[in-house]
């Protein structure tokens, strides 16, 4: 018995207000204050000292932390600097500065080569700072942060964040679109002042933005989860005029930031957007040839009918020019996949539906060669994405197996089950994995959402995992998520339970409360594995057998062959009688008994027989059917079949006749 079921899809927040934003963004831009203050750079002789700072002697001295604090002007007025050193260094007397052009302190922040540089560059001269200068301090953060300055680096933007915000109403859009992409790639807690500021800014300075401007604008907002707040469909509005301007990395990035703020794409804006991929795909590298797909899976995700048109060609676009020209090109490049490119392509084309042989197998190729580098995510989503493709390739997955029991430790709730569903789909049976899972597992159940439950039991009994301590916990779990639990859901935790022999009463009746209310949204083979579920544990409900009838009745056009038969099985073995039902159960199978295996032809006579269905036509279609299959009844089969003839008063020589 065949059972679909659908992947656990990543699960996003709900995006917030502007205002909710601005309150958590200050919040922790507090809390960063006051963490530890920027650690001293190693001086000469591998002594720790701190930079030598320049400056007035009306230097205002943080003594606690060695930051920014206000320097007074000629006027009496706060102009940022920095502080003396906790050491308590003094600075020397302002005449003794040396006055810099605008072009030589340009000068010095492109020439520094590490962080350690441009710190002393940004201490000496900061209060002297221009918005460009605020720019390109940002920026060249960016580009000489080494991975374990990461903290250092975030308190330096931090520091030019006030800067930043001192030079705002200065700002062109090169620099507003600069500064929020440096924030947004140097991650950590910013300043909501600055950000607000800078989307107002951007508002009043939108004319002026160019396409490199609107893709950093757009990454730095996604990076940043800034709300859109009405701003964002003006930006694509100016984006869609200029789209052929942008270079392959700004069409990438663009629309990534577009998906990743769940911004509602106008058919205009993606219809330029795919003409222009397609022609300069051949220059995207793999990072942006994955993110490109991944976002286009996403799209469809949020919205199923949309992506149809898109790939449909109802905006003018031919018909999978995107996904053609994409897999001609990704084909090419794969080999520089890193890791979560090859996962997020994989996925992102099992999402939407496409399938490559020629990618597909570049893929496996390229995939078993690194499969070691691949994180926990990754491994979950390539095996679901070969699971939803049907695509088997034993290499692959016994590398996998190998990897994965290695990094189940590393799978959250959501891996876990989606990992399981594919090894089901797939029919990679290893005991080793299968244990291993289980110890994790029972860890995590409480983590499960009700999807990753179902989806995690019907796994386990497709591939007949019994674990008496993990049933009995996924039960415990599963009768407190049962009511936010969707038809399909429903429907494969009662098939698992049956064909894994769990009974539990109280989850039995939390089922059907649950169920009951939610029959209409069931489909046909929802209906039929629910009801065949009952009648293989015995369960008699006679509320819930009403309203499945009268459900069923008008969807039974839409059974299949094993359907029918399933459900006419589970009816006849659960008692249920209505002439309704019978009558349109036999006008809605006698033309797909062809389509019947031979289970469900000895099941379906078993069950006309036993509720007493007499109908001719029936019977003389199904005997011409049987004929043409009796090498495929086993002794089970030809037992039902001879009860249920004689039953029938159906001679048995017009049967075996051939």
């Amino acid at each position: 018995m065949m059972l679909k079921s659908r992947p656990v899809l990543q699960s996003r927040s709900r995006p917030l207000s502007l205002c909710q934003w601005s309150t958590a963004a200050a919040a922790s831009h507090v809390v960063r204050a006051s963490l530890n203050e920027r650690p001293i750079w190693p001086g000469k002789g591998g002594k720790r000292t701190e930079p030598q700072r320049v400056g007035s002697d009306a230097a205002a001295v943080d003594q606690e932390k060695g930051r920014l604090s206000p320097v007074k002007g000629p006027g009496g007025t706060s102009q940022p600097g920095r502080g003396a050193s906790s050491a308590g260094r003094s600075r020397p007397q302002q005449g003794a500065e040396t006055t810099l052009s605008p072009e030589e302190l340009m000068g010095l922040i492109t020439s520094c080569r590490d962080l350690h540089s441009l710190d002393e560059v940004i201490m000496d001269h900061g209060r002297r700072f221009n918005h460009r200068h605020v720019s390109a301090a940002m920026n060249k953060v960016v580009k000489v942060q080494r991975r374990n300055q990461v903290a250092v680096a975030q308190e330096m933007m931090r520091d030019l964040s006030v800067l930043a915000l001192r030079e705002l109403s200065k700002m062109n859009a090169r620099s507003l679109s600069s500064v929020l992409w440096a924030l947004g790639k140097v991650g950590g807690p910013v300043n909501p002042a600055l950000v607000q500021g800078i989307l107002v800014r951007t508002k009043e300075e939108l004319a002026s933005f160019n396409a490199h401007d609107i893709s950093n604008l757009l990454w730095g907002m996604a990076m940043l989860h800034v709300p859109a707040n009405g701003l964002v469909q003006e930006v694509m509005g100016d984006a869609t005029r200029i789209l052929p301007q942008f270079v392959p990395q700004a069409l990438g990035n663009t629309l990534w930031a577009l998906v990743t703020m769940e911004i509602t794409l106008d058919g205009l804006f993606l219809q330029e957007w795919l003409t222009c991929a397609v022609k300069k795909l051949p220059d995207f590298s793999a990072e942006n040839l994955s993110s490109t797909l991944l976002s286009a899976a996403k799209l469809g995700i949020k919205d199923e009918a949309f992506i149809a048109t898109w790939l449909t060609s109802k905006l003018g676009i031919e018909d999978d020019a995107f996904n053609a020209a994409w897999f001609s090109v990704a084909k090419q490049k794969l080999f520089d996949f890193n890791a979560q490119d090859l996962s997020n392509a994989l996925y992102a084309a099992a999402k939407l539906g496409i399938e490559d042989d020629a990618f597909n197998a570049a893929w496996f190729s390229v995939a078993k060669q690194k499969l070691f580098d691949f994180n926990a995510q990754n491994l979950s989503n390539s095996l679901w994405a070969a699971a939803t493709m049907g695509i088997k390739d034993e290499a692959f997955n016994a590398t996998w197996l190998s990897v994965a029991k290695q990094k189940l430790f590393d799978f959250n709730a959501q891996g876990l089950s989606n990992s399981l569903w594919a090894a089901a789909k797939l029919g990679i049976e290893d005991d080793a994995f299968n244990a291993a899972w289980l110890r994790e597992a029972m860890q995590k159940l409480p983590d499960f959402i009700p999807q990753a439950l179902c989806n995690s039991l019907w796994a386990a009994a497709t591939l007949g995992i019994e674990d008496e301590a993990f049933n009995t916990t996924w039960l415990s779990v599963a009768k407190q998520k049962l009511p936010e639990c969707i038809a399909q859901c429903l429907s494969n935790s009662l098939w698992a339970a049956a064909k894994l022999g769990i009974k539990d009463d109280a989850f039995n009746a939390a089922w059907y409360s649950v169920a009951k209310q939610k029959l209409f949204d069931f489909n046909a083979q929802e209906l039929s594995n629910s009801l065949w579920a009952a009648a293989t544990m015995d369960i008699h409900d006679e509320a819930f057998n009403a309203t499945w009838l009268s459900v069923a009745k008008q969807k039974l056009c839409n059974f299949n062959a094993q359907e029918l038969s399933n459900s006419l099985w589970a009816a006849a073995k659960l008692g249920i009688q209505d002439e309704a039902f019978n009558v349109t159960w036999l006008s809605v199978a006698k033309p797909k008994l062809s389509y019947f295996n031979a289970q469900g032809l000895s099941d379906s006579l078993w069950a006309v027989s036993k509720l007493g269905i007499k109908d001719e036509a029936f019977n003389a279609a199904w005997l011409s059917v049987a004929k043409l299959k009796l090498l495929d009844f086993n002794s089970l089969d030809r037992s039902k079949i001879m009860w249920a003839t004689a039953k029938l008063g159906i001679k048995i020589k017009a049967f075996t006749a051939t």
